[in-house]
């Protein structure tokens, strides 16, 4: 039922061997929100990375899956609540530390996300919230690289680097005039190329979302959630 999402590599791995290999790649895909929570409950960045790690780890080896079920929730919700759970046991948070800082289990670039994070240290959100705000920044992220890896396979990688800043709601975009010199082509050509590159990036991040829940309906929710949630912050912050 849940085939190629992220709630679907977890319910494989519940019988497969492979499940460390299943977790690291869901930990590359959203050890963001994690860090991040860690980071604004008073763990050092050196102490969060590792961390993380662990978390991940600490997952597989408790075999935190066998009590993972789609129905009870959005996949954002299961990772919190086992954080929430982890972070509670501090003979196991000390342990998975350790072995974290062992192993590099999940790629982690912190450069990535530390202007977000300083919006939300300096913010007043809850830290659900800013657990929220986190996760999707990491949709929007993964929709940003699976979208570029469209354009660069199609040899439309140069295209894609010039258009891209016309998906980011932050910044200021140059005009079609000027896009139109820098690629070659008539300005109408120019609007066209824009809005497809919306509505693809519109596709793909519904289906990062759709790899989160379990049915259509909760696609629609968790998009316009998500929405909201990146809309009441600072737009520095939000910025992908």
């Amino acid at each position: 039922m849940f085939p190629n999402t992220s709630w679907g590599i977890v319910l494989a791995a519940r019988d497969d061997e492979s499940g460390r290999e299943a977790f690291s790649t869901l930990g590359r895909r959203y050890w963001s929100p994690i860090y991040g929570s860690l980071q604004r409950q008073g763990f050092a960045p050196a102490d969060a990375e590792d961390l993380v790690q662990g978390f991940f780890l600490h997952l597989i080896e408790h075999h935190t899956v066998a009590r993972a079920n789609p129905e009870r929730g959005r996949f954002r919700s299961f990772l919190l609540g086992a954080l929430r759970w982890f972070l509670a046991n501090e003979h196991e948070r000390e342990r998975a530390r350790k072995r974290g800082g062992e192993s590099v289990f999940v790629p982690i670039d912190s450069g990535e996300v530390e202007s977000a994070l300083q919006h939300d240290r300096e913010s007043r959100a809850t830290l659900d919230l800013q657990f929220d705000r986190q996760w999707a920044r990491a949709l929007v992220r993964n929709a940003l690289s699976a979208l570029r890896a469209e354009y660069v396979e199609s040899g439309q990688a140069q295209a894609y680097a010039i258009l891209q800043p016309y998906l980011d709601p932050g910044v200021e975009t140059p005009s079609y005039a000027t896009l139109a010199t820098q690629l070659d082509r008539n300005e109408g050509a120019v609007k066209v190329a824009v809005h497809r590159l919306r509505g693809r990036f519109r596709e793909v991040l519904r289906r990062e979302v759709e790899c989160t829940v379990a049915t259509a309906q909760e696609v629609e929710d968790e998009l316009a959630y998500l929405r909201d949630v990146l809309a009441a912050e600072p737009a520095a912050a939000a910025a992908p």
